[in-house]
């Protein structure tokens, strides 16, 4: 791990010159309570603080191995005092003899004898104040850390629920699809190659815009008239759809492969269990900065219902909560025999 004191040559500098204006500070303060030559007073200070600066970058390392997590509470305090006496011993020492070659006179040696008493405590001070900063920036900064790695964590357990989610598409419409172009081919080999084509279209929408996680609605809506093509040549009368777009809206972007989803369950719940002509209707709208999506269907009250999990529905609703979080509102309501999906989407892009 790297010193982070020593990571910069402009941190260097700066991390010197805050000891420079404490030694500063610290002069004009024991000025007013000793009485001592102020000239010794003075390079002492600067000396013993500039000292103090470089023997804490070494002091880094040892600090920031003893910690909580790898020591019990006694061997930590008994190894930081055990340290505070290293580090008090040279650092005195080494404050004393370059006093002694900056000094050469007689008067230097009483200063010493005098100076000993204020530099312990103010030795003791400056070390727990090291000590705890340290600890303090080394929690703030792993929690930093922890908090980046759980932002990343999520994001990509985001990504993989909305693939995820997105690959859930129905393959029984291809397969029912591939079904009636078998069958077409016999009675109506034009259909089936009318079929063939929309079925191409389609895929090539959802190999090309599917693994987006967000496409304009005018795409979405061109994807959608090719599925609903396909459906229509598959039950022919029995699908009326209406569409009613707002012209602003079909710049909007919105989650790839909704739509689709909406209308096969629409289909698959409304459509596919009547003997009767089932209605299909949608709209888009723009409302207070907010994509207003209605879709709405008829079914046959009295017809057997095709058993679902209502997967599609439900994989829809947690899409608009991971990418929308709590902005987006999705809503169902069932009302004698029409089915009512009804989303709000924010027009803005919010992660």
């Amino acid at each position: 791990m790297q010193n982070p004191l020593i990571t910069g040559r402009w941190r260097l500098l700066r991390y010197f010159g805050v000891w420079v204006v404490m030694a500063l500070a610290f002069f004009l303060v024991l000025i007013g309570f000793l009485n001592a030559n102020r000239m010794y007073l003075g390079v002492d200070i600067l000396v013993q603080n500039l000292l103090m600066a470089g023997l804490m970058i070494g002091m880094w390392y040892p600090v920031n191995y003893m910690t909580w997590e790898n020591q019990k509470p006694t061997w930590l305090i008994f190894n930081h005092l055990l340290l505070f006496l290293l580090f008090s011993f040279v650092w005195i020492n080494l404050s004393h003899f370059a006093l002694r070659i900056i000094f050469h006179d007689a008067g230097i040696r009483e200063y010493i004898k005098d100076a000993t008493a204020f530099k312990i405590p103010f030795c003791f001070f400056a070390y727990i104040v090291f000590v705890v900063t340290n600890y303090l920036l080394k929690y703030y900064n792993s929690y930093n850390e922890k908090k980046e790695i759980e932002r990343r964590l999520s994001e990509s357990i985001r990504e993989a629920e909305l693939t995820l989610l997105r690959n859930q598409m129905n393959p029984h419409f291809i397969f029912n699809s591939l079904n009636s172009i078998s069958s077409l081919t016999i009675i109506d080999p034009e259909k089936a190659h009318e079929m063939v084509i929309k079925l191409s279209d389609f895929l090539r929408y959802t190999v090309g815009y599917g693994k987006l996680q967000k496409v304009p609605l005018r795409k979405e809506l061109e994807m959608c008239d090719a599925y609903l093509e396909i459906e229509k040549i598959r039950f022919g009368n029995k699908i009326n759809v209406e569409m009613l777009v707002e012209e602003e809206a079909k710049a909007i972007e919105l989650p790839s492969m909704l739509l689709q989803t909406l209308f096969e369950n629409a289909i698959k719940h409304g459509i596919y269990n009547s003997l009767n002509p089932e209605s299909i209707k949608f709209e888009a709208k723009v409302m207070e900065k907010h994509l207003i999506l209605l879709m709405e269907n008829t079914f046959d009250k009295t017809g057997e219902k095709k058993p679902g999990t209502k997967t599609g529905l439900k994989n829809i609703k947690e899409r608009l909560r991971l990418i929308y979080k709590n902005l987006a509102v999705f809503d169902t309501e069932t009302v004698e025999n029409h089915f009512k999906v009804s989303i709000s989407l924010p027009i803005e892009n919010v992660n």
